[in-house]
């Protein structure tokens, strides 16, 4: 996210009135003729917009292009200081990045002593290994490059990703690298274009928007965290400040502009999506959005300047630093503590907290470093930065060589972590299509073992019979399939169904398609299609499709209905030809990752801090999908038949997780389906 400059007074929350504090709600700018009030409460919106996503709240799914307002806003500030800075003939690059320090260090750094305790209690030893090295770049402000290398395939909404405590900072990392350069371009610009120079930055600006257009659908994940590709974001925020564009004179015209901004980062905010290709063209609606608000602010009044300058919306801004920083590694930590997601009333805990240090933070921790009244010079200002990020570093590097700390835990412990961080990896994804262009059946990846066998059992679904591919391999290997081959056909995240898409840019509509023309070949005497049923407990995930492109968000009943009512057709079809078609019941599915709830238990069960996992997975579902297959003709089979055989489902032997999350069983694992298996596909 990026960092809120402000001028070079610093804004409170507070009025000081004697020994008394009164809240304020509003900058101490208030009083200056250049103060923004609407600029405060836009970085309020940008915040607010971030929290609520990470906190899975209010179906904010676009929530993270607040970063983007916040470029944008960026931009124009810092250009404004500097380019007045130019023009008097005082700029002064020491001047320049001191007020950088200020501004940026000690919050950060308070952050990040804070997570670097908080891991090395909370956190196991590969864990605490990842996070030593992200300590490590985030202090050396490189951490967008380390989360670029880290989070592949899916970049920052990866689920790796969302355990990283210190993510957020990717944003900082590429602002303090264009701040590295860009008072340099601007000196350089200002001296030998003179009157080009807006021409100058608007050239830039639109070589670093191709580049990130290019990146987006060539190299996605490095056009979400480098910093070229983000460029333009603050450079047309730089072009506002260098009034590039003539002022809007007319009432109307503001009020158009700036109630479009609004409108522009509202619809970005509800309705792209974490699947959406980005930055590319999507980055257009956050960061114009943000470039008309200020833009319509910069010439007079309008209802958004007003809306926007409430003053609690203000104060929220005048924060908006401190509660971005502190808010992630509440949650992260929080939700690593109970290996899994958090209630709503978690949440809410959670999220008040991190507010309420993040004023803490502000006032005391902030402010002491910023503006004319501070204390502190600035040979002190660079002193301090010198020693936190020596301290910062130091930290990183040990929690990174020594592999986490594993002295921390007894023989035994140490083990049950290791060989529970060991189960997260145990998993064979060889046959999975993810995220795959299906144009016809050649783009699927079939795993087949005996090709040329004339009859096969064809295993066809998603992830969930993905998970069964090393029992079928081994029943296949010792000869207990009676001769027969094995085909899977895998897409994960997609149900087997015609028309139905996973919203997020899955291919499933073709997949589906094409794996139902396979299926119905003669070779393929059995078919066996499973399935999670991960739609059922989360929202408008999937859509219905026409090739592939979604068309209506399905709510989960109705999902249900459409998804029951292919599967019935496909497997009359198939029966019609002969087949045999066996339907797997749904897996249970739990509320937490199965392994990393046990290696919070080693760690703090002997403190009565053990948690328990819950089975999510519903029951009428698993009738209505019995009642449907069997009418339809098929046979099925039940993994609790296995798994649940007393009732009480088995998650974890000795300590030691079944599963490698909170649905997905183990490679060496799925042995325990051996016998059941051989006995219904033979």
């Amino acid at each position: 996210m990026a960092t809120h400059t402000a001028t070079d007074v610093e804004p409170t929350s507070i009025r000081r009135e004697g020994h008394r504090h009164a809240l304020a709600f509003q900058s101490s700018l208030a009083r200056s003729a250049k103060y923004r009030a609407d600029v405060d409460g836009l970085r309020a919106v940008a915040v607010l917009a971030v929290i609520f996503f990470h906190a899975k709240l209010l179906q904010c799914a676009g929530g993270y292009v607040g970063v983007d307002v916040f470029f944008v806003i960026s931009g124009y500030l810092i250009t404004s200081l500097v380019a007045r800075d130019i023009v008097e003939g005082k700029f002064s690059f020491v001047t320049f990045y001191e007020r950088r320090i200020r501004r940026i260090f000690p919050a950060l750094f308070g952050v990040l002593f804070f997570s670097a305790a908080a891991a090395c209690v909370l956190l196991a030893p590969q864990d605490l290994t990842s996070f030593g090295r992200s300590l490590v770049a985030t202090t050396l402000f490189v951490s967008n490059v380390h989360f670029w290398h880290t989070a592949q395939p899916l970049g920052y909404f990866s689920n790796k990703s969302v355990s990283e405590a210190l993510l957020h900072t990717w944003s900082l990392a590429v602002e303090e690298q264009f701040y590295l350069a860009f008072p340099i371009v601007l000196v350089i610009l200002f001296r030998w274009t003179g009157k080009w120079t807006n021409v100058s930055l608007l050239l830039l600006s639109a070589a670093s928007f191709g580049l990130n257009v290019w990146c987006t659908y060539h190299k996605p994940i490095a056009a979400f965290y480098f910093a070229a590709p983000r460029a333009w974001e603050l450079l047309i925020g730089a072009l506002l400040a260098n009034r590039a564009f003539p002022a809007l004179r007319h009432r109307s015209t503001r009020e158009a502009a700036a109630a479009l901004g609004l409108v522009l980062i509202i619809t970005a905010i509800f309705t792209l999506s974490p699947a959406a290709p980005f930055p590319g063209f999507s980055a257009l609606l956050p960061c114009l959005g943000a470039w008309f608000i200020v833009y319509a602010g910069e010439s007079g009044a309008s209802a958004t300047k007003t809306l926007l300058s409430f003053r609690p919306l203000v104060f929220i801004g005048v924060i908006s630093y401190s509660l971005y920083l502190w808010h992630w590694p509440f949650l992260v930590f929080s939700r690593y503590f109970v290996a899994g997601e958090l209630s709503s009333a978690e949440t809410t805990l959670v999220l008040v907290t991190s507010a309420v240090i993040a004023f803490l933070s502000f006032e005391f921790i902030e402010r002491p470093f910023r503006g004319t009244a501070s204390c502190m010079t600035r040979n002190q200002v660079f002193r301090f930065a010198l020693a936190a990020s020596l301290l910062s570093t130091g930290v990183g590097i040990t929690a990174w060589i020594t592999q986490g700390l594993p002295q921390r835990y007894s023989a035994q412990t140490h083990q049950l972590i290791a060989e529970n961080a060991e189960r997260e990896t145990d998993y064979d994804d060889s046959c999975a299509n993810w995220r795959t262009q299906i144009h016809n059946i050649n783009d699927i990846r079939f795993c087949s073992l005996g090709t040329d066998s004339p009859r096969k059992i064809m295993f066809w679904g998603d992830s969930h019979v993905e998970q069964l591919y090393p029992a079928a391999r081994a029943l296949y290997n010792k000869g207990d399939l009676n001769g027969q081959g094995v085909l899977f056909a895998v897409a994960n995240g997609c149900l087997p169904a015609e028309s139905l898409n996973s919203v997020g840019g899955f291919y499933c509509d073709s997949f589906s398609k094409f794996a139902l023309a396979r299926a119905q070949e003669s070779d393929i005497g059995t078919v066996f299609i499973g399935f999670n049923t991960w739609w059922y407990s989360h929202d408008n995930t999937v859509c219905a499709s026409v090739n592939d492109q979604c068309t209506k968000i399905l709510s989960p009943e109705e999902t249900t209905r459409r998804f029951l009512h292919k599967m019935f057709l496909n497997i009359r079809t198939l029966r019609n030809l002969g087949k045999r078609v066996i339907v797997c019941l749904p897996f249970p599915m739990y509320d937490k990752s199965i392994p990393q709830m046990e290696i919070r238990n080693a760690v703090f069960g002997r403190f009565g801090l053990g948690g328990k996992a819950t089975d999510f997975t519903s029951p009428v579902l698993r009738t209505e999908i019995r009642s449907m297959a069997l009418n339809a003709g098929a046979e099925v089979f039940d993994p609790r038949a296995m798994l649940c055989p007393l009732g009480s489902c088995l998650i974890a032997s000795g300590g030691v997780s079944m599963y490698i999350d909170g649905h997905h069983l183990a490679a060496s694992q799925v042995g325990i389906f051996d016998a059941d298996l051989q006995k219904i596909l033979r």
